[in-house]
């Protein structure tokens, strides 16, 4: 589609700066505190006002629930009470079925969730469900630390599998990851900028140092479990002494001693012991007893022993005192022991990281940065203090944190002028008196598009958007070139037809998305097999087997010769797109996922970045998304606007800002995008043209 250049020009200049409606809410304790820190600077710091309502929606939920508002949203934030109306919607983003798959993006950077690893999808769907139920951090946390078994049995045994049951890693990834402290330069010698001594390192690793990975010869699985003996030994091998001692695992950092128990402590105990029953009995693989648990006993293998139990109730007699699972997956009281130590309310270096990682992830910048390298370098060190405090007293609650952050008037900052002088305009933003400028993350800016244009749903009637293309394709052209054999497309037991249906056109669609089913990956691998036997009807299993005897029988036949020829096919050309949010991650690397900045999570160095790139633009401009998103169609609210009887020209661009842009047009706007749509051209495309701008625009893409 041609695009009106000039629209494009002046829409994607737009600034982030947003216009300033002060609301006079007052200042939390964490702003107060902020505050009090920033007296003491040398020069009067710049601070920006309040922003208004609709952009206030707009931000909270692009960062809560990963993409712009509806235009359903914003109607009814607009109903709700001025004075109760943004409390409201941050108790509403939290509840968002949404909220798991926003979060578990960010928790999949942290803790270096990579689908391919082995775990890595069931580790992925265990983040997900965690946050779906509002899970302590600290509680996920020592389950991360300290369980032993499969992937399939315990899922968030993907951690450790993730770095390959290394204890150099692990000790690495512990440290970073949960403590935001770099500790990886004292694996090779002591760290020359901080306090870590290698010994340190060692003593961290030895936690890990008896935890192995085993691979079943029969089944193909990979489990963890405990071994007798530690391969973590001092001194290092590169020194290559004569003799090498296991080294005695010790916690590097300190826990808190106090003469009187803390207030926040004891509200997070007065927490905990209220939930005790909750928590009760931590993580347990299924034993056989549970397996056995929905048989009927009554009608088990039809018969009786002779003591007058049924054979199942016989099984799991016998079985009670077997623990063949614990021998198997056997636990780590070692890794048990680092996971209570790095979750106690008593280790600052815990709360103090997560709450300075969500402070970065909803304001722009960190107490301290980078958000994993803590060395007491703080801007702001009451009010970090503050919030994890809070955070500890909560029960280590991401949604009570996240609430906290959001209910401040930091949050609700607007950004500066533009055009004042840089130093002014850094120093306002290092001091949080001013909002920092934070583009979406790829994930958002993606589902954001869909959200936009409408993508979630079908645009058109079926049939109505039908098109034809031409594709190469490979055919037999009769002739043979020896024996052996030819290949047969391949079928699944979805797929019970002879062969399987052929494969779409053209290359690898760098921005398509095939979604995750949570539930499913974390059934136990019993419960998967049955699945899939049960999925395959006497009709599929009878094709599967004729598959089968065609695959013998071609064994022996000639080798057909190969051409290529030109075909044409028909489709209906009306896409319908899902999130991003819930694929298989990381995305392939020239997918829009990566080109927008997805890590490959293949390092700890591996960070997000957000570097602005020509491939970005040239993805944007030309990119499919974008391009669905921008055309106008007839099963979707605008489409009434530009034809028929209730044409409306105005009305129609008012909603494209509005369901773009989250504001109303200014009178300039107005006028201009009048002209884009209604010159020389008829309405749905000229209208396809304004929105393409508009998502192309740079107030689009960064968040107000």
């Amino acid at each position: 589609m041609k695009r009106t250049t000039s629209c494009f020009l002046k829409l994607s200049l737009a600034a982030v700066f947003c216009g300033v409606i002060p609301i006079g809410a007052a200042p939390t304790k964490v702003d107060q505190l902020v505050s009090q820190k920033n007296t003491e600077a040398k020069t009067p710091l710049k601070r920006a006002g309040q922003i208004d309502d609709l952009t206030f929606l707009r931000r909270a939920t692009v960062d809560v629930i990963g993409r712009i508002p509806t235009s359903a949203e914003v109607a009814r934030f607009q109903k709700w009470p001025a004075a109760t109306r943004r409390a409201k919607l941050i108790d509403a983003l939290l509840a968002d079925a949404r909220f798991a798959d926003r979060w578990t993006v960010f928790f999949s950077d942290l803790l270096r969730v990579r689908s391919n690893a082995t775990g890595g999808n069931a580790f992925l769907a265990y983040l997900h469900k965690s946050l779906e139920a509002n899970r302590p951090w600290d509680v996920m946390a020592r389950e991360m630390l300290s369980v032993n078994g499969s992937a399939g049995k315990v899922p968030a045994v993907g951690l450790i599998l993730g770095e390959d049951v290394d204890s150099m890693a692990m000790a690495a990834a512990t440290s970073q990851m949960f403590l935001g402290v770099r500790m990886q330069c004292a694996q090779c010698h002591n760290h020359p900028t901080d306090v870590w001594r290698q010994r340190q390192f060692y003593e961290l690793a030895t936690y890990f140092g008896k935890t192995r990975r085993v691979e079943n010869q029969f089944s193909q699985r990979v489990y963890t479990t405990e071994g007798q003996e530690t391969n973590v030994l001092w001194p290092p091998e590169r020194r290559k002494p004569k003799v090498r001692n296991a080294v005695k695992p010790k916690f590097p950092f300190e826990l808190e001693e106090f003469a009187e128990t803390p207030s926040y402590i004891k509200r997070f105990e007065a927490k905990r012991a209220a939930g005790a029953k909750a928590l009760a009995g931590g993580v347990k693989g299924r034993s056989l007893e549970d397996l056995l648990e929905g048989v009927d006993t009554a009608r088990a293998f039809n018969s009786e022993t002779g003591f007058g139990k049924s054979v199942t109730e016989e099984a799991k007699a016998a079985t009670a005192a077997l623990d063949i699972e614990g021998d198997l997956y056997r636990q780590s009281k070692q890794r048990a022991e680092l996971a209570r130590m790095v979750t106690s309310p008593r280790n600052r270096y815990f709360a103090r990281n997560m709450a300075n990682r969500m402070w970065a992830e909803l304001i722009g910048r960190g107490f301290y940065e980078p958000v994993d390298d803590f060395q007491d370098l703080l801007t702001h060190r009451k009010a970090l203090a503050y919030l994890a405090d809070e955070f500890v007293a909560s029960g280590y609650d991401l949604k009570a944190l996240i609430r906290l952050i959001m209910a401040s008037e930091t949050y609700s900052l607007a950004h500066l002028d533009p055009a004042m002088p840089l130093p002014d305009r850094l120093a306002a933003e290092e001091n949080f008196t001013a909002a920092i400028t934070r583009r979406m993350v790829s994930e958002v800016l993606y589902d954001s598009i869909v959200a936009a244009g409408h993508l979630t749903e079908y645009k058109w009637p079926a049939g109505a958007n039908r098109r034809t293309y031409t594709e190469r394709v490979r055919v037999a052209d009769g002739s043979v070139e020896g024996r052996g054999p030819t290949p047969l497309p391949v079928a699944s037991p979805g797929t019970p037809n002879m062969m399987a249906p052929p494969m779409g056109s053209g290359g690898y669609d760098l921005e398509g998305q095939i979604a995750l089913d949570f539930d499913e990956l974390l059934k136990s691998e019993l419960q998967k097999d049955l699945a899939s036997m049960k999925m395959m009807s006497d009709a599929e299993l009878a094709a599967q087997q004729q598959r089968q005897m065609m695959a013998q029988q071609n064994a022996n036949r000639p080798r057909m010769r190969y051409k290529y020829v030109e075909v044409e096919r028909t489709v209906d050309d009306n896409p319908r797109f899902g999130s991003t949010m819930r694929m298989a991650t990381p995305a392939p690397p020239a997918h829009f996922l990566r080109v927008f900045g997805q890590p490959a999570r293949d390092s700890l160095a591996n960070i997000r970045e957000h570097i602005p790139s020509m491939r970005q633009q040239l993805m944007m401009l030309n990119g499919k998304a974008t391009h669905e998103a921008a055309r106008v169609g007839p099963m979707e609210p605008m489409y009434q606007y530009l034809g028929g009887e209730k044409q409306n020209i105005g009305q129609a661009i008012q909603l494209a800002y509005m369901e773009i842009l989250t504001r109303q047009p200014s009178a300039a706007e107005l006028t201009f995008a009048r002209e884009v749509v209604g010159t020389g051209k008829p309405a749905l495309a000229g209208m396809a043209d304004l929105r393409w701008a508009l998502l192309n625009s740079n107030e689009f893409r960064y968040i107000p």
